[in-house]
């Protein structure tokens, strides 16, 4: 029941708003919708591992619900902290942030 509790509780307040802000983010940088799906799948995928690090340190997990919602770091950015295995992904996307592509 906890367990169920934790990953509503992340999926709420961490996963969909850094899901829509990476995808609004996105779109606007013209990036292809197959790395837009990429991203997407591979941030959905790591909720298992966000919810383990959540039962392990629920602060950082209000640090990454606050940084969000308060726009202290980019979605990129906290993508990175929240699912590292994405790295590929949201690099590939960043490429096009950052104008290189």
């Amino acid at each position: 029941m906890l367990e169920s509790l934790i990953y509503l509780f992340v999926r709420a307040l961490v996963l969909d708003p850094l899901q829509t802000e990476l995808t609004d983010r996105l779109a606007k940088a013209r990036v292809p919708t197959a790395i837009i799906a990429q991203v997407k799948s591979c941030t959905t995928a790591a909720l298992p591992v966000v919810v383990r690090r959540v039962q392990d340190d629920p602060r950082w997990a209000v640090g990454i619900a606050v940084d969000l919602w308060l726009k202290r770091r980019s979605p990129e950015q906290v993508a990175d902290d929240a699912a590292p295995a994405c790295r590929p992904a949201v690099d590939a996307a960043r490429s096009y942030l950052d104008g290189r592509v």
